[in-house]
């Protein structure tokens, strides 16, 4: 079954800020001057991120308008690096990458950093990972088999089952709500583009929804399924766009000049919350779903950056 199957789209075009999509081809974006009030916490969520504030890459959480913004691996004194954090559906676990043990694993630790585990303990390299809807498996990238693939676990690290098989560089899976397909950007094509697949399947039936010059990459999926958000230099730097999940309907949110990308979409799907160099340096910003309203989270010297909305319990 292919991907466009997953949602019955109407043959109304997606409108962003009134300007009309079509043909798959990317809109104008909306006007992307900063907003200059503090935003309302959205209830109950929370934002991971990774920074180097405190020396090496920190696995960092904050409320949603920014505030409260805590250290939660704490290594910076050893000099490891803890970077991509990623919330489970319940809140109530962070699954994240870190070199402490030599090389780049994913590793698990509860909302308020401890009882931090290794989940994969392998001899290669892991970039980044994602939670089932359902928080029983989580997917993840590894170069374990010589080249970068896509791989499906267990949540507690066991059974772990390549999905992809390629010569090409597939990396940065994200589950779709359903729990149906990944989505993952590749560069088998030629240039990074974004796939789907099948997440209970074997990878052949992997479709592209991206094609075009540039690089399109970092997928996430709204909570809803039917939209995806990615970052894409096809119009100059990188700027955060979204699309219909079946690949139709490309649409820039922010500006092309800006540096902007790695989106997450909040949990009720209102927000994106994205990393940019607009300013001189890496910072989280957050705006509304269609692009109004921007907001910087972070301000400091050092590089914030990987976003990831989560939901949270009470901390």
């Amino acid at each position: 079954m292919r991907p466009e199957r997953l949602i019955r789209f109407t043959s109304v075009c997606l409108v962003v800020l009134g300007t009309a999509c079509g043909g798959g081809e990317p809109g104008a974006p909306p006007d992307t001057s900063l907003a200059t009030e503090t935003p309302a916490a959205v209830p109950s969520f929370h934002i991971l991120f990774q920074t180097n504030r405190d020396g090496g890459f920190e696995v960092y959480m904050m409320d949603a308008n920014g505030a409260n913004q805590t250290n939660l691996t704490n290594n910076a004194a050893n000099r490891y690096n803890d970077r991509h954090p990623t919330g489970s559906p319940d809140g109530s676990t962070i699954a994240f990458r870190s070199d402490r043990d030599g090389n780049p694993d994913v590793w698990v630790m509860q909302l308020d950093g401890t009882n931090q585990r290794n989940l994969t303990n392998h001899l290669a390299t892991y970039l980044d990972a994602a939670w089932s809807p359902d928080g029983s498996q989580i997917v993840f990238d590894s170069d374990r088999d010589g080249n970068m693939e896509i791989y499906v676990m267990n949540s507690d690290g066991s059974e772990p089952r390549r999905l992809t098989t390629n010569d090409a560089l597939d990396s940065h899976p994200y589950w779709s709500p359903d729990g149906s397909w990944i989505a993952f950007h590749s560069e088998r094509d030629g240039q990074m583009d974004i796939y789907v697949v099948r997440a209970d399947g074997d990878g052949s039936d992997a479709t592209r929804l991206t094609d075009n010059p540039g690089n399109d990459q970092f997928p996430s999926w709204s909570p809803d399924g039917t939209q995806i958000a990615f970052d894409s230099d096809r119009d100059g730097l990188s700027s955060v766009y979204v699309m219909s999940a079946d690949g139709t309907n490309q649409v820039a949110l922010t500006d092309p000049d800006q540096v902007d990308g790695v989106p997450s979409w909040s949990p009720d799907g209102s927000q994106l919350v994205f990393r940019s160099q607009r300013d001189g340096n890496e910072e989280i910003y957050v705006m509304n779903a269609d692009g109004s309203g921007e907001i910087r989270l972070t301000n400091n010297d050092a590089a914030d950056g990987n976003p990831r909305w989560s939901p949270s319990i009470a901390r």
